[in-house]
């Protein structure tokens, strides 16, 4: 556990920050699931810093009444707690904050940027922009934002709800391999080289993926 005895003037630097993209501060009071959500939307976006027994300006006017730290050290345990409950597992360093202008301790987590999509305990996920924490409904923008992240690409999806004939006697892939050198090469050749999990929509998937290839290959061939 890493522990810093800031001096006042560091102190106040932290208490007068300005919120923004990369910075939040929350009251010792924030609940779980609100420093969740902020973590989560650090985590989704770019990474930051949250730092917990400071309030904000919204709650607090006067900067000088904003730091109010937990009497112990063991009192913050409920907010690591909380950050342990994020799925996946987050990445954070913590440090413990005190000052001697200021009474209690502060805890300061800073959130690494992930190349996975995070979510709250109770399944919420969030961006986190400008100074806000925004949530990404629907299933659809959450895959968009797993493609965005490169947490899983087009190939890793399983198409459920298509028959492997929709997908292997289909019009399009019968043309398809009618004009492609050389003619003898059979689709079932190229599903052959792929691992799939034997549920219909995971053949579907792998024959969408090998048409992917089959068209890299034929673009390589036609550029020489």
């Amino acid at each position: 556990m890493k522990r810093i005895h800031l001096t006042d003037e560091d102190a106040n630097t932290i208490i007068n920050r300005d919120e923004d993209h990369y910075f939040e501060r929350k009251a010792l009071q924030a609940d779980g699931k609100q420093l969740q959500k902020v973590a989560v939307a650090f985590a989704n976006t770019d990474g930051g810093d949250v730092v917990i027994g400071i309030a904000d300006g919204r709650n607090e006017a006067d900067p000088a009444k904003r730091w109010v730290g937990a009497r112990r050290i063991e009192d913050l345990n409920s907010a690591l707690q909380a950050l342990s409950e994020i799925e996946p597992s987050l990445s954070f360093d913590y440090t413990i904050l005190s000052t001697d202008r200021y009474p209690g301790f502060v805890l300061q987590a800073e959130v690494q940027k992930s190349s996975e999509v995070h979510h709250t305990a109770d399944r919420q996920v969030y961006l986190h922009l400008g100074a806000q924490c925004l949530p990404v409904r629907g299933s659809q923008r959450i895959q968009e934002l797993a493609f965005a992240k490169g947490a899983s690409s087009f190939e890793d999806q399983v198409l459920k709800e298509v028959a492997p004939e929709e997908i292997v006697d289909s019009k399009e892939i019968t043309t398809f391999l009618h004009g492609y050198s050389p003619k003898t090469a059979p689709i079932d050749s190229l599903l052959t080289k792929i691992s799939w999990s034997g549920q219909p929509g995971s053949l579907a998937c792998a024959a969408f993926y090998c048409l992917h290839l089959i068209h890299q290959q034929s673009c390589r061939a036609n550029a020489l």
